[in-house]
């Protein structure tokens, strides 16, 4: 089934946050390879929230991992998670591609 993770984080600084971000945009799939979903916000200059969907449990347990490793040395303050099974997902079609290229 698929698993939602939903990650708050805040970074040291806007300059920190927006490179973590930028760096993700561009390899999201090299860092997370089972990674099925993936979105983020900014919710302050320094902070944000991230939600990732993976096929199952096993699959975003194996992230954490990645991520821990990923996040040495990135400006990392904190990271508050809430997970789960997705009981729900919707995306109108024609946003898909507007979704991906945003940020661009």
């Amino acid at each position: 089934m698929p698993y939602a993770r939903i990650n708050m984080f805040e970074f040291s600084s806007t300059e920190e946050r927006d490179k973590n971000a930028a760096k993700l945009k561009n390899n999201i799939k090299s860092v997370f390879p089972e990674i099925r979903s993936f979105v983020t916000m900014e919710t302050s200059e320094t902070a944000g929230l991230a939600i990732s969907i993976y096929d199952d449990n096993e699959a975003a347990d194996r992230a954490l991992l990645q991520r821990d490793k990923y996040h040495e040395n990135t400006g990392l303050i904190d990271i508050i998670s809430h997970e789960g099974n997705v009981i729900n997902f919707y995306v109108e079609e024609p946003y898909l591609d507007i979704l991906q290229k945003t940020g661009s």
